[in-house]
């Protein structure tokens, strides 16, 4: 779960909730909060489409 608000920042490990979720290694997420794709795709895997794939690298991106 990231968190953000005027007194700083956070990230932490939260339970999934809903369907869509990302499974890979720690240097999978750091890429994926940056708005980037690993170079092997075999790396991470997820049961969301990618429309809703799509949206998040939308959000971790900043844009």
């Amino acid at each position: 779960m990231v968190t953000a608000d005027a007194g700083g920042g956070g990230i932490r490990l939260a339970a999934p909730e809903g369907h869509a979720t990302i499974e890979s290694d720690a240097a999978v997420r750091v890429l994926l909060l940056w708005g980037r794709r690993p170079g092997d795709p075999t790396r991470w895997h997820s049961s969301a489409g990618p429309e809703t794939l799509r949206k998040l690298r939308t959000l971790l991106g900043g844009y």
